[in-house]
């Protein structure tokens, strides 16, 4: 894959940008959000991790538009590395900006407001778990 790097190097708001750009989409939070659970090197395999269980989705469409759109746009902003064959995903070099976030909303979920948290799969789960 071809990384445009140019966009690691920018300042603090580009960063800040590109990481609202990247989580505008439920796919690339998902992905992203999958990545939180496994250890740095470790790959995971795609379309699978771009999609929620409940989701009703077409392997085949969902994996043309990842490749296509939403893996370049992760990869551009360093988040993630990923492959065709086999088609996965690993964290980036600069991953960390975006699991700062997961990070930090885990931590205080509790405190969100319930429209922010009714219908979005993520934050549903991470909700009902702090209120186990």
């Amino acid at each position: 894959m071809v990384i445009d790097s140019s966009r690691w190097d920018g300042s603090a708001i580009d960063r800040w940008n590109l990481l609202h750009e990247a989580l505008a989409s439920q796919e690339r939070r998902m992905i992203l959000y999958s990545l939180c659970d496994v250890p740095g090197e470790r790959r995971i395999p795609l379309p699978e991790a771009a999609m929620t269980p409940e989701s009703s989705w077409d392997p085949e469409k969902a994996s043309i538009r990842l490749q296509h759109h939403h893996l370049p746009k992760l990869a551009d902003a360093g988040y993630v590395r990923w492959e065709r064959d086999p088609f996965c995903v690993q964290r980036g070099p600069r991953f960390e900006e975006a699991e700062v976030l997961f990070m930090l909303i885990h931590e205080s979920i509790g405190r969100f407001p319930q429209s922010l948290i009714t219908g979005c799969e993520i934050y549903e789960e991470l909700y009902s778990d702090t209120r186990q």
